[in-house]
């Protein structure tokens, strides 16, 4: 039997346009409740005349430790 999922509902969305990319930040919330982002890249590649994603996911209890991370990164 194929079962169909339907889409999650989004609880915030925000988009970032860069030059080649644009970068989703989706909230959702998880089968058990908790919340969590998921952060996706969208390129199109002129080659292959398609869009490439990717995406990670972070939890709730990721937040904290990917902002200080993200603080402490140098672009130097």
């Amino acid at each position: 039997m194929d079962v169909k999922t339907q889409p999650k509902p989004k609880l915030d969305s925000k988009i970032l346009k860069c030059p080649n990319k644009t970068i989703f930040f989706d909230t959702y919330e998880a089968k058990n409740k908790s919340k969590y982002l998921r952060i996706t890249e969208s390129r199109y590649n002129k080659e292959t005349k398609q869009s490439v994603r990717y995406s990670i996911i972070l939890f709730n209890e990721d937040m904290e430790g990917f902002k200080k991370t993200l603080g402490e990164i140098s672009l130097k």
